[in-house]
C-alpha cells in the first residue's frame, strides 16, 4: 500500500465514521434524554451506572488494544497467515479475558445494589453482565476491522442494526409503564442486537482476509512482532487506564459514590451534552488517527511522508473542531437562556471547550504513540498523575463539583502541552499547519457573526 492509497482509505475511512456517529449519537442522546425525562431519580441512576460499569470495565480490561491493534495491524497484514491467526489470537484472548471479568462485574453489581438499595431489581445487573460479554466482543470486533480500514463495511452493518435495536427502545419508552419492564426490556434489546452483529462481523472476516490492498506474501517475523504487540499494548493500557479515572464513566460511578445521584445526574446530562460535540471529532477521527500513522510507519520513505500525514491528520481534526466552536458559541451567545439549570450550562460549556482542545492536540500524542516513545509519555502524563491522586484523596467534595472539573481538565491539557515540547524537539520536521488553522478560525467567527445578526433579526 503506497502513500495515495492510505489517503484515500483514510479520507474515506473518516467520511463514513463521521456518518455512523452523527446517526448513532443522535440516537443515543435522545434516548438518553428520554429516558432522564420518563424514569425517576433512582431508575435512571440505576440505568446510567449498568451502563457506566460495562463500559468502563471494557475499558480498563481492554489491555491496550484500542491503540496497539490499528498500530500492529498494518505488521501482520504483510503475511495472510500471520493476519489470520493474530486476528484469531486477539479475539480469542478477549473471549477469554470477558469470561474470567463477568463475576467480577457481578460483584460490583451486588455492591452497587446494596450501595443504592436496590436489591429487588438485581437482576438488571445481571442482563448488564450479558451485555458486557456481547459489548467486549464486538468492541474488539471493530477494532479488527477499523484497523484495516474497513469503516464503510461495518459501518454500514452496524447502522442498519441500531436502526432497528432504537426504533424498539423508543416504541418501548413510549408504551411502557412500568420503569423496571422498561429497563429490562433495553437490556435484552442490546444483548439480541449485541449477538447479531458480532455473528455478521464473524462471517465478514473471510472478505477482510482477502483485501487487496495488503500484498499479504511478505517476510514476517510473527513471534517477534507478536512480542512488540504486548509490550505496546501494555503501556497504552496504562495510558488508558489512567485516563479514564476523569472520564465520564468513571466519574459517574465516583460522583454517584461521593455527592449522591443527584448531582451525578446532573453531571452526567451536562457531559453527554458535551459530548456530542467532543465524540462527533472523536469518533469521526476513531482510530485512523493511530492507524494512518501506523501505516506511514511500514513504508520506506517514512521520514519524508510523516510530516505530511500528520498535517493532514491536524487539518482534519481542526476542521472538525473549529466549526464546533462556533456552534458552541452561537449556542451560549443566543440560546443560554433555554438552559433551565445554570450548573448544566456552565459545565456543558467548560467541557466542550476542553474536550475540543484536547482532540486539536491529540496528534502529537499519536505520533509518540507510534513512535513508541514510552519515556516520553510517562513524563506528560506526570502532571495528570498528581491531580488524579488529589481526585481520590476525596478533596472533590470541598472542592465542589464544577471547580474540581476544571482542575481535572486543566491538567490534562498540560499533559499534552509536555506532548507538544517533545514531538518538536525530537522531530523538529513536524510542524503545525498554522496558516490552515487561523483561516478556519477566521472563517468560522465570520459565520457565527453572520449567523447572530440573522438570529437577533429573527
Amino acid at each position: 500500500m503506497n502513500i495515495n492509497q492510505i489517503r484515500q482509505k483514510f479520507s474515506q475511512a473518516i467520511t463514513y465514521n463521521a456518518l455512523f456517529f452523527a446517526f448513532s449519537k443522535g440516537l443515543s442522546t435522545s434516548m438518553t434524554f428520554l429516558l432522564f425525562s420518563k424514569l425517576s431519580t433512582q431508575d435512571f441512576s440505576i440505568w446510567a451506572n449498568i451502563y457506566s460499569a460495562i463500559f468502563l470495565m471494557l475499558l480498563w480490561l481492554d489491555f491496550g488494544f484500542r491503540k496497539s491493534i490499528p498500530r500492529y495491524s498494518p505488521e501482520f497484514a504483510k503475511n495472510k497467515a500471520c493476519m489470520k491467526k493474530f486476528i484469531r489470537y486477539v479475539v480469542s484472548f478477549q473471549v477469554a479475558v470477558l469470561t474470567v471479568a463477568t463475576p467480577f462485574f457481578l460483584i460490583v453489581a451486588i455492591y452497587l445494589t446494596k450501595r443504592l438499595g436496590i436489591v429487588d431489581k438485581i437482576g438488571l445487573f445481571y442482563l448488564g453482565g450479558i451485555m458486557f460479554i456481547t459489548e467486549g466482543i464486538l468492541s474488539v470486533l471493530r477494532l479488527i476491522y477499523h484497523s484495516h480500514f474497513w469503516q464503510r463495511q461495518f459501518n454500514l452493518q452496524m447502522t442498519a442494526i441500531i436502526s432497528i435495536k432504537a426504533s424498539a427502545i423508543i416504541c418501548f419508552i413510549f408504551y411502557t409503564r412500568n420503569n423496571f419492564f422498561l429497563l429490562r426490556s433495553i437490556f435484552f434489546i442490546e444483548i439480541i442486537a449485541g449477538l447479531i452483529a458480532i455473528v455478521i462481523s464473524l462471517i465478514r472476516l473471510q472478505s477482510l482476509y482477502k483485501d487487496k490492498s495488503y500484498p499479504g506474501d511478505q517476510q514476517v517475523n510473527f513471534r517477534k512482532t507478536l512480542h512488540g504487540f504486548i509490550k505496546h499494548s501494555g503501556i497504552m493500557w496504562i495510558n488508558n487506564n489512567l485516563k479514564s479515572l476523569t472520564e465520564r464513566n468513571f466519574m459517574m460511578l465516583f460522583l454517584t459514590q461521593f455527592l449522591g445521584p443527584y448531582a451525578a445526574n446532573l453531571f452526567k446530562i451536562a457531559n453527554d451534552g458535551a459530548l456530542l460535540f467532543y465524540r462527533t471529532v472523536k469518533k469521526t477521527i476513531g482510530t485512523t488517527d493511530t492507524s494512518l500513522l501506523a501505516h506511514v510507519e511500514t513504508l520506506p520513505d517514512r521520514k519524508k511522508v510523516l510530516p505530511t500525514a500528520f498535517k493532514n491528520l491536524i487539518k482534519k481534526i481542526s476542521s472538525l473542531c473549529i466549526p464546533l466552536s462556533g456552534i458552541l458559541l452561537i449556542v451560549f451567545s443566543h440560546f443560554g437562556h433555554l438552559f433551565k439549570n445554570q450548573f448544566i450550562l456552565n459545565t456543558f460549556l467548560l467541557l466542550t471547550t476542553l474536550y475540543l482542545a484536547e482532540s486539536i492536540l491529540s496528534p502529537y500524542e499519536r505520533i509518540l504513540e507510534v513512535k513508541q516513545r514510552y519515556i516520553m509519555l510517562a513524563i506528560s502524563y506526570t502532571p495528570y498523575i498528581i491531580m488524579v491522586l488529589w481526585l481520590f484523596f476525596g478533596l472533590i467534595s470541598s472542592f465542589g463539583l464544577f471547580a474540581s472539573l476544571m482542575v481535572i481538565h486543566t491538567f490534562r491539557i498540560t499533559s499534552y502541552l509536555i506532548m507538544i515540547l517533545f514531538v518538536k524537539y525530537h522531530y523538529n520536521n513536524i510542524a503545525f499547519p498554522i496558516k490552515p488553522f487561523i483561516k478556519g478560525v477566521f472563517f468560522t467567527l465570520l459565520v457565527c457573526l453572520v449567523a447572530s445578526i440573522l438570529l437577533k433579526a429573527l
